[in-house]
């Protein structure tokens, strides 16, 4: 309750103010039930009958409210208004003129009625101080209040313009109530201008700014909306702060009354959510019709048009500065790309240049090598490879090896140098030859043995000197008979011809206790040119040493029993009356051998196993049961022929067989 003064009148700032204390309650007793309303804590007294009167001040305050017809808290604010006024000086503020259908306000309708305007600020509105206000209030109190209206024509009840005014004080003077009302303040124009508004952009929409500003929480994050001439970042801040734009704006006097509802909890608290949820649908709307508002502006502001303009124009000259310098490096790129091509035609024309000129230079040298060794030859052949007639065929293949090497193992001047000596030696005889040939040789040896013993980096560090070939290992006899029947094998076109031919050499060409060189396929080719360009005395050489006798081969291994019982089989089929080819014997030196067997096999000596009919038997066999048929299943011939005889088994059959080889072959080498 508002503090009393000792006359009984409540002070008016008591009466426009609410006290708020800030306490903690006490926890609720043990008993305490939070389901029940009320708790009764003692009994209350029986009530007593008495009469009690006012005095003094409170005497005046009763019988003032009887005369006016008022309750005890309308007296009290009447009082404190009252004071109020005649305490300030409002003699300098303008009165706004006072309409019939302003004085004839109803009260009731309170949320209806404009508050500025019956306090007398239509005017200022929401631009009005606290003063301004406080001012206004104070002067139409003194010309309005019931006491002095009362007696000016004696009407008592006339206070319902006095009424208006106490609750247009109490909401304006109030900061939260003000708000609210100003939120819904119905002189308020909500339309802003669209695409399509008339007139000039900043007057426009400058004037729908201001006006919406005054909404907002944050004034310091709005900036001034400026003209044609702002700079872009100051356009950008400005629509950076109306795009993030909050509102204060509150929507509660807009809420339905809770008159008529009565006591039911159910009802109010229906009414409260539906109040609630209408709020937030208008603050939703209300934030939408700025947002909006906002996007148009930024859309249709020429400023923005202008920076867009000069950012699309900056892009464009970026861009085409990047393409000239793109353009310019590809440019460049490809000047020195054609001066690398240019060179490098220019090094490829000179590095070929150098290689025809030393491929010319080393034909025009095998040119000469081969003239030289051609002429060496044809003095060779001349006088019979400086050697006797009488010479044996290992002389000539020896004699023949060491020519090979001297002249494998010569460059061009030592063979013109040879080739030389030997003309010179030529008119003094086979003799001056030989000794010149021996020479040669011995020189050839120790030139090649001085560079198998060099370091291999000299070759390519030291100056550019003749250099002396590896030597090689002559080719025997056996290999250069070998390589003639490979050449034949694999003629011109095969794949890999001369690989196979070296492959071909390395694995038949080989002498028994010899040397064994693998050959290449250049030797190979070099060795097939060698033979081609051969001479007549050369060749009757290689002829007569290929043309020797060969040492026989006696084979002296048992032959095995499927070769036994061929030799058997081929011995039976060319009986006489047996139905082979008949053959005239030959006549052979009278000799002791076993007694002929009646079926004409050599029975071995000792052996008395074996009777008539079973060898009969084994023959007709042996006959019926060819070694041609049996390829796959040799075992299976056997079981058949040992089937055809009666007492003997397969393996006595086996055995039988290779014994009468043995005696086949014992009776031909007699």
């Amino acid at each position: 309750m508002a503090p009393v003064s000792a006359n009984g009148a409540v002070s008016a700032e008591a009466a426009a103010s609410t006290l708020t204390l800030d306490f903690l309650l006490p926890p609720p007793p043990a008993g305490w039930d939070r389901d029940k309303t009320s708790k009764i804590h003692k009994r209350i007294h029986p009530l007593k009958k008495g009469t009690v009167e006012p005095i003094g001040s409170e005497f005046l305050t009763v019988l003032r409210r009887h005369r006016y017809n008022r309750t005890l808290s309308q007296d009290w604010e009447l009082e404190a208004a009252l004071r109020d006024a005649k305490d300030g000086d409002d003699d300098a503020f303008e009165d706004e003129p006072e309409t019939e259908d302003l004085l004839a306000s109803n009260p009731d309708n309170w949320k209806e009625q404009d508050h500025y305007r019956i306090l007398g600020i239509s005017k200022l509105r929401w631009k009005a101080t606290e003063d301004d206000i406080k001012r206004a209030y104070r002067r139409k109190v003194l010309k309005h209040h019931p006491d002095k209206k009362a007696g000016a024509s004696g009407n008592t009840n006339d206070d319902n313009y006095f009424k208006c005014l106490q609750k247009a004080w109490e909401v304006i003077s109030d900061p939260v109530k003000r708000r609210q009302w100003d939120s819904v303040d119905p002189e308020f124009d909500e339309t802003l201008p669209g695409p399509k508004f008339k007139g000039d952009f900043f007057q426009v929409f400058g004037a729908a700014f201001e006006s919406e500003a005054r909404f907002c929480k944050r004034p310091a994050s709005l900036s001034p909306f400026g003209d044609i001439n702002s700079t872009r970042e100051e356009v950008e801040k400005f629509y950076e702060g109306w795009f993030n734009f909050e509102s204060w704006r509150t929507f509660e006097m807009l809420d339905e009354d809770e008159e008529g509802l009565g006591d039911s909890r159910e009802e109010k608290r229906y009414l409260d959510k539906k109040n609630k949820a209408a709020r937030a649908k208008r603050k939703k709307e209300d934030n939408a019709r700025i947002f909006k508002f906002v996007e148009t502006a930024h859309k249709l502001d020429p400023r923005m048009a202008r920076f867009k303009e000069e950012e699309k124009q900056a892009k464009e000259a970026k861009k085409r500065e990047k393409e000239q310098l793109a353009k310019a490096a590809i440019l460049e790129a490809e000047r020195k790309a054609e001066e690398e091509r240019k060179q490098k035609e220019q090094a490829e024309l000179e590095e070929r240049e150098r290689r025809d000129q030393e491929r010319k230079e080393k034909e025009a040298t095998k040119r000469l090598v081969r003239k030289a060794k051609k002429e060496i030859k044809a003095i060779y052949s001349s006088n019979n490879g400086f050697l006797p007639t009488s010479a044996s065929v290992s002389e000539i293949e020896a004699n023949q090896s060491k020519f090979d090497a001297v002249l494998d193992g010569s460059e061009l001047w030592h063979l013109e140098e040879f080739k030389f000596r030997l003309e010179e030696a030529q008119p003094k005889g086979l003799d001056a030859l030989k000794a010149c040939f021996e020479e040669e040789y011995e020189s050839s040896r120790s030139r090649q043995e001085a560079t198998s013993r060099a370091p291999s980096a000299l070759g390519s560090t030291g100056p550019s000197t003749p250099t002396l070939k590896k030597a090689k290992i002559p080719w025997t006899t056996k290999e250069v008979t070998t390589l003639i029947k490979a050449v034949k094998s694999f003629p011109g076109g095969t794949n890999n011809r001369w690989e196979k031919i070296a492959e071909y050499i390395n694995l038949h060409g080989r002498e028994e206790g010899g040397p064994a060189p693998e050959r290449g396929p250049e030797e190979c080719i070099k060795k097939s040119r060698e033979l081609q360009d051969a001479t007549l005395a050369e060749r009757n050489a290689m002829q007569a040493a290929v043309a020797t006798k060969k040492k026989e081969v006696e084979i002296k291994e048992t032959p095995t029993s499927r070769a036994a019982a061929e030799a058997v089989a081929a011995a039976i089929a060319n009986k006489p009356g047996q139905g082979g080819s008949k053959s005239t014997p030959k006549e052979t030196k009278p000799s002791p051998s076993p007694s002929p067997a009646p079926s004409g096999f050599v029975i071995p000596e000792g052996d008395s196993s074996w009777s008539a009919s079973q060898q009969a038997a084994l023959e007709a066999a042996l006959r019926k049961f060819p070694a041609s048929q049996f390829t796959a299943a040799p075992a299976e011939r056997w079981e058949k022929i040992a089937g055809e005889i009666e007492g003997k088994s397969k393996k006595e059959v086996k055995q039988r067989v290779k014994d009468l080889a043995d005696a086949i072959k014992k009776k031909n080498k007699k």
